[in-house]
């Protein structure tokens, strides 16, 4: 019998003063643990995944339907469609060594929020120290840090021409509060 689980918030697309928040699909989490020094461990992900895992912090590649994010020096977040995800999982382990790597599934511990507009850094700014416009000021660009004592893991997914549009993965378990505070944060965005 296998496991089936279902969104945590079961919202669509909701406009909150000119940030729109949104749940996102469920995807395929899957984090990697190995060393980046190591040859065949790098050959091997590039030879499953087509692509090549990031080195430099705080960047993500994507190809397809497959993203990459880099956590650190030594662990990255891969995303995929839910459907591929047992498929890519299984290619990864015949191809990894497991006494040098790890392979975990994490799709059922993490949901993602996609927050979208002009006003989502003024927004974040409410609950953050860190100044993530800075942060996430590159393409594509990824963080992580500490949003009221949740940690999170920002992706930006826009270009330096298109509208501010950022996903939050964080623990399932954390959704429903997070989603509370963004919108009663929303109430008041004014530049």
């Amino acid at each position: 019998m296998s496991l089936t689980y279902s969104n945590v918030l079961n919202i669509n697309k909701k406009n909150y003063n000119g940030v729109t928040i949104e749940e996102r699909a469920l995807s395929g989490k899957i984090n990697i643990r190995g060393k980046s020094s190591d040859k065949e461990f790098m050959k091997s992900i590039g030879s499953v995944l087509n692509l090549v895992l990031p080195i430099e912090p705080n960047v993500r590649i994507f190809n397809n339907n497959i993203s990459i994010m880099w956590l650190g020096p030594n662990e990255w977040l891969v995303e995929t469609p839910e459907n591929e995800k047992d498929e890519i999982i299984s290619l990864l382990e015949s191809k990894l060594n497991p006494e040098k790597t790890a392979i975990t599934d994490v799709s059922f511990n993490k949901t993602v929020l996609r927050l979208e507009g002009e006003k989502v850094f003024i927004l974040l700014s409410k609950f953050l120290v860190a100044n993530l416009e800075k942060i996430l000021e590159t393409n594509f660009s990824v963080a992580q840090t500490i949003f009221i004592k949740i940690p999170i893991l920002f992706i930006r997914n826009n270009t330096d021409k298109e509208e501010t549009s950022l996903d939050l993965h964080l623990n399932r378990s954390h959704a429903k509060y997070v989603y509370d505070l963004l919108v009663d944060g929303s109430k008041d965005l004014n530049i």
